[in-house]
């Protein structure tokens, strides 16, 4: 589950059932004596849907019976996340995002919007039925303004709003059909959308596509192979593990390095979400990694780096070395943090850096003396924190360097900066101790 979902814990369905009436038929005290609802009674699972809805984020749905009903915390957990990456890569003022199968009940733009107000969407469906239900469920939302709902054609492209607009779009997010048959979806063991033994009301066109999500999803990858920085960032969720390797190959089979996986865990079902990017903003591993030992093969390279350095006596001397080895490279530009520190007894700088004039290679004048074409782009851009290791007496205390790399294409430019930093930063301390 992601960490700021507030549905961490069960719902008080009977302080749901009090705030909001219509759920009150379908709360019932179980043998346990916690007030709950029947998860295989189809009313009683929209009108959960429709409470948490309306009392948490002041939204209302009409939804069909024969369309899916979303469960809230599970789709909440996918907006969590692209806010995340949204807020660590894009800085646009407005934010633009693409729904691939929006649904009857355009659940994620509706979420997205009600939590960030500056976030617009272009909603897509194939299904005729589900479109209509979409657009009603904008309008009777006064969303109208900043959610287009769109039909587009099954045989035609799935990224079609980025073919026909002339802006660009921040990111797209896509929860698939992920069967590719009936049959699939009898014996598949991760059939738990809704709960464990719980109804599911959905419709064929939202449940099955020819290949199952993973074809479903590659085919959101090729077309975005042609699009490329149209897009920010192209993401997915995804129903099996298993479809998580192939997507994986493709990327590599293509030279796409910059990509992200997650995963979802709410009650009993588990979701896993990838994301993928041709641009040079970089995600920390706490948005694009999951400790899984089951993906770890296929995991995106790190983007936070850690280096060690027991002999520093406070997060504050450390600083003070970084900041001295800094000074001495030249061409970068090194500022302060403005966002607030989550560790205590740490400092963060920024480091932008327009070439590469610490390796050996560029010190020997071998490397030309810029290697980005863009003279208003960096080759690098990293944010460098001292942090005071907190399982240290005050007594004996080290502290740790972590490099989080947040832009550039190329990641031994990465590398090589923050191995020179670390091995001038170990002379610097030394240097401190000799002066004492």
């Amino acid at each position: 589950m992601h960490p700021r979902n507030p549905y961490n814990k069960p719902p008080d369905f009977a302080d749901l059932a009090r705030r909001y009436p219509p759920l009150r038929p379908h709360v019932f005290i179980n043998h346990t004596g916690s007030s709950t609802i029947n998860f295989k009674n189809l009313p009683a699972q929209k009108r959960l849907t429709e409470a948490l809805l309306h009392l948490d984020y002041g939204l209302s749905l009409t939804l069909p019976d024969d369309r899916l009903c979303p469960p809230v915390p599970n789709r909440l957990n996918y907006v969590l996340w692209l806010q995340d990456i949204v807020k660590f890569t894009c800085g646009s003022a407005a934010i633009r995002g693409l729904d691939i199968g929006t649904g009857a009940s355009a659940i994620y733009p509706l979420l997205a919007c009600g939590i960030e107000h500056i976030w617009n969407f272009v909603a897509t469906d194939i299904d005729e039925r589900s479109v209509q239900f979409a657009k009603q469920n904008v309008s009777q939302n006064s969303m109208d303004s900043r959610i287009v709902v769109e039909r587009v054609q099954a045989d035609g492209p799935i990224l079609q709003p980025l073919h026909t607009s002339l802006m660009n779009f921040d990111f797209t997010m896509c929860n698939p059909p992920f069967y590719s048959s009936a049959e699939d979806v009898s014996r598949s063991a991760e059939f738990k959308e809704f709960g464990p033994n719980a109804v599911c009301s959905g419709a064929e066109v939202e449940m099955i596509t020819p290949g199952g999500e993973t074809n479903f999803v590659a085919r959101i990858f090729l077309e975005s192979l042609q699009m490329r920085t149209k897009c920010r960032w192209y993401t997915s969720m995804l129903g099996k593990m298993s479809s998580i390797p192939d997507i994986v190959s493709l990327f590599r089979e293509h030279n796409v390095d910059n990509y992200a996986i997650t995963e979802f865990v709410q009650g009993q079902t588990r979701r896993w979400a990838i994301g993928w990017s041709f641009q040079d903003a970089r995600l920390p591993d706490a948005f694009a990694r999951v400790s899984n030992p089951a993906l770890q093969n296929i995991m995106p390279s790190r983007n936070t780096l850690h280096h060690a350095f027991p002999g520093a006596r406070s997060a504050d001397i450390l600083a003070s070395a970084v900041r001295n080895v800094l000074a001495l490279i030249n061409g970068i530009t090194v500022t302060s943090s403005a966002t607030p520190a989550i560790h205590d007894h740490s400092s963060t700088m920024l480091v932008h850096a327009r070439s590469n004039t610490w390796s050996r290679s560029a010190r020997r004048g071998k490397l030309p003396e810029t290697i980005c074409t863009d003279q208003n782009l960096p080759v690098l851009r990293c944010s460098v924190e001292c942090r005071e290791r907190s399982s240290y007496t005050s007594s004996d205390i080290a502290c740790d360097l972590f490099f989080t790399w947040v832009e550039g294409k190329d990641r031994l430019i990465f590398e090589s900066f923050t191995n020179h930093v670390s091995r001038k930063v170990t002379s610097t301390l030394q240097e401190f101790v000799d002066v004492i």
